[in-house]
């Protein structure tokens, strides 16, 4: 059960070059199918959820919560994948999520910005600003990675392979990932398949937990360990209770759900005579 994760540079052939990986494993492909999942199974905007993971983040953004709860529907998306295994994921940060993960071979691909930007123009006909598009493109993800994940887009410690493209063609570049790829030490053992699966679990409780507006803003702790999903807390009403468990419950693949939440209503103000 496989995972291949792709951190790629716009104009560097990464979308083609997993495409190609995928087909020679027999793997899914997954990229904008990402945010599209995420956007179905949470009732957000497919443009808010894509400019989560490409773009600058906006000022207004920084000071948000709402961040938290669109990064939540992202990630619960790529974790799900993750755990079906045999896939290869391009870019939506999935290289970032899923890093510490043993199985999980991450790849960077790049090229010189002359060269991507080249490669844009003959395959786009963008106009001449074309080096610049390149440039923007590349700040904006940078700025994205390090804000949501307070790590270096560029920093070739967070990757297994590095690879520039620049002097080689797709068929050869793909030849390079699947050779990494069939390495021992990204094969996938009973514990980190199901590390993996706990982590989805997981993830996809709590985002669906922070998409119920009864149980987002109640301060809940979401466990799972060897397939039982368990949360604990306190609410200040018997419907956020009622909604915890049912948001719970709903993770029907988990192999147990236990649910401790106990009611605590506030405290009367009291007015001073």
């Amino acid at each position: 059960m496989g995972i291949v994760a792709i951190s790629q540079t716009l104009g560097s052939l990464g979308e083609d070059i997993g495409r190609a990986v995928a087909d020679s494993l027999g793997y899914r492909y997954a990229d904008r199918e990402i945010i599209l999942r995420a956007a179905t199974q949470f009732g957000e905007g497919v443009d808010t959820l894509e400019h989560l993971t490409e773009a600058r983040p906006t000022l207004w953004e920084r000071l948000s919560e709402s961040r938290r709860r669109y990064l939540a529907y992202v990630e619960a998306v790529i974790w799900e994948l993750a755990a079906r295994g045999n896939v290869v994921l391009v870019g939506r940060g999935a290289t970032f999520v899923l890093r510490g993960v043993r199985h999980v071979l991450r790849v960077r691909i790049t090229a010189p910005p002359a060269t991507r930007a080249r490669r844009l123009e003959a395959r786009q006909g963008l106009t001449p600003n074309v080096a610049e598009v390149v440039r923007r493109s590349d700040r904006e993800r940078a700025a994205r990675i390090r804000f949501l994940y307070h790590v270096s887009w560029d920093d070739a410690v967070l990757y297994d392979l590095v690879l520039s493209s620049d002097r080689f063609d797709v068929e050869a570049a793909t030849g390079l990932v699947l050779a990494a790829a069939r390495a021992p030490c990204f094969h996938p053992t009973a514990d980190s398949e199901a590390e993996v699966r706990d982590r989805s679990l997981l993830a996809r409780a709590e985002a669906a937990l922070l998409a119920n507006p009864l149980t987002r803003d109640v301060e809940l702790f979401v466990q799972c360990a060897a397939g039982h999903l368990s949360v604990t807390g306190r609410v200040s009403r018997d419907e956020q209770r009622r909604a915890t468990e049912a948001v719970i419950h709903g993770i029907s693949d988990a192999a147990r759900v236990s649910c401790e939440i106990a009611v605590v209503p506030p405290i009367p103000t009291v007015t001073p005579p």
